[in-house]
């Protein structure tokens, strides 16, 4: 990956939708060889889809909570299957720690969170014990992974 490619990378994630003639102005190159590193880019899995930034509480979705999770460890794969096939979890991460996992989930409020953790979440195959963190309020979301490289390659 070169200065291209990571030039690519940080304005396609500003901006997913602008044409190949303004990316390509924008990084340096003409439009042909720019759309030809993006497609190396999306078919080697580094560029992983293009989609919406949707605000959740224009959704009624004003209550974000996270759940750390102990499971028996010979569910993994189910409990991992589950959880991939559960709309209510917007995302789950295998955890080092306490906790063996760490679910998203964005809902309406407190009443809609009891429910999803009583009559959903909690019958979630192999889980032992959860426990559940609200989030007040967001200080940041979603932030540039190429500024995150470009950060660590000046660090070393």
């Amino acid at each position: 990956m070169d200065k291209y490619d990571l030039a690519i990378l940080a304005s396609l994630e500003r901006d997913g939708r602008q044409s190949f003639v303004d990316l390509a102005e924008e990084v340096g190159l003409s439009k042909t060889p720019c759309w030809t590193r993006v497609q190396a880019l999306e078919k080697n899995g580094t560029i992983r889809g293009y989609h919406a930034d949707i605000a959740p509480q224009l959704l009624q979705l004003k209550l974000t909570a996270y759940i750390q999770v102990m499971i028996d460890f010979g569910r993994r794969a189910e409990f991992e299957a589950a959880a991939l096939a559960n709309p209510a979890v917007i995302e789950c991460l295998s955890m080092a720690g306490e906790a063996d996992y760490l679910l998203k989930v964005v809902c309406e409020g407190v009443d809609t969170l009891d429910d999803l953790l009583r009559y959903n979440l909690s019958l979630l195959p192999g889980l032992q014990r959860s426990t559940t963190m609200i989030c007040l309020k967001t200080i940041k979301s979603r932030s540039s992974l190429t500024a995150a490289a470009h950060w660590r390659a000046k660090a070393v």
